[in-house]
């Protein structure tokens, strides 16, 4: 018996050929577009780790950022730190915490690095962020930095004029005009200024912040005390009665408690105490303030909670936050 060998024609072989390449470039054009989708979702998600870590840094102190690294410690942390780096290695395939309250997900690792740019003082870090990841084995990355300023905290909270603050005492900027003064000896009497203006106040040297506060309904008092150069009467004769300046004058008594007979301004709403401190480098000395322990309240009546500080009217020793602030160093007050 004859076996007949078979052919298989040539148009046919050349469409199978066709089929197979076209099979194998759709498969390369899957596989590319699979790893590009990847390539996106973990670059979308890497951006958005690095993001809410720096907002994070961002939202604290920067004493806050600094205990907060030597504090970090668990499985997946690694730290390396001296006087001028700090440089962290998290492993989200071992670290179960957040890390600057952000969740690092398995398959990233945060290679985090602060570094202090000035050679005397740490006073600005340069923060950089990098987040790593792997598409189809291959390594990428996405990177942020930016730099870390010490914040610049005065003495003591600065007065906050708004009705917020001025409610408990019945005042409101629709029907009270709210002035902002000082003492000018040049001069020798009391002219109005403004809230950013340096030597509106100086607790140190026992001169509160002070305003004056005028009813708009009240017949022009308020003209009566106050020239158009912003100069301000002692005194003046209204209705053949004298009325005296200070009797319109309110102080600001920031946030402050006192421990062990020593009196401490409060940063911000917090218990927590502002505090005088010094670098010393090389011959150089920077004065910085920095934000200490917390310090608990004088009492339930002088406590401060969730404000920054108290308005009151001058020489008003019924009211709690002045008589308890007119004990302190920073008293009497320095009126001119």
């Amino acid at each position: 018996m004859t076996i007949k060998k078979m052919t298989i024609p040539i148009e046919l072989l050349f469409s199978l050929v066709i089929v197979a390449v076209v099979v194998t470039i759709i498969t390369l054009i899957c596989v590319d577009l699979n790893k590009q989708i990847q390539h996106v979702n973990k670059n979308i998600e890497a951006t958005v780790i690095a993001t809410n870590i720096l907002e994070n840094i961002n939202s604290r102190t920067y004493d806050g950022l600094n205990e907060y690294i030597q504090n970090l410690a668990g499985t997946g942390v690694q730290k390396k730190i001296n006087e001028s780096t700090q440089n962290i290695i998290i492993d989200g395939n071992q670290y179960d915490e957040n890390f600057f309250g952000t969740e690092i997900p398995k398959d990233y690792i945060i290679d985090f690095t602060a570094v202090r740019s000035s050679e005397n003082f740490d006073i600005v870090k340069e923060v950089n962020i990098i987040v790593r990841y792997k598409v189809f084995n291959e390594e990428e990355k996405f990177e942020i930095s930016s730099a870390i300023e010490r914040e610049n905290i005065e003495e003591c909270n600065s007065p906050v004029i708004s009705d917020t603050y001025f409610q408990e005492l019945n005042f409101n900027s629709d029907e009270y005009d709210i002035i902002p003064i000082k003492f000018s000896k040049t001069l020798g009497n009391f002219v109005t200024t403004n809230t950013n203006d340096s030597e509106w106040y100086n607790y140190s040297a026992k001169k509160w912040a002070k305003v004056l506060i005028f009813s708009r309904d009240a017949d022009n008092i308020k003209d009566l005390f106050i020239d158009e150069n912003g100069n301000i009467k002692s005194s003046v004769n209204y209705d053949n009665i004298v009325l005296d300046v200070t009797n319109y004058i309110y102080v600001w008594i920031p946030n402050f408690s006192i421990k062990d007979d020593v009196t401490y301004f409060r940063y911000g709403t917090s218990k927590r105490a502002i505090k005088m401190d010094f670098q010393y480098l090389n011959g150089k000395y920077l004065y910085l303030n920095r934000v200490g322990e917390e310090i608990s309240n004088i009492s339930d009546d002088c406590s401060f909670d969730g404000i920054y500080g108290v308005w009151t009217k001058l020489g008003d020793e019924s009211n709690i936050y002045y008589q308890n602030f007119n004990r302190t160093k920073y008293a009497p007050i320095n009126i001119y």
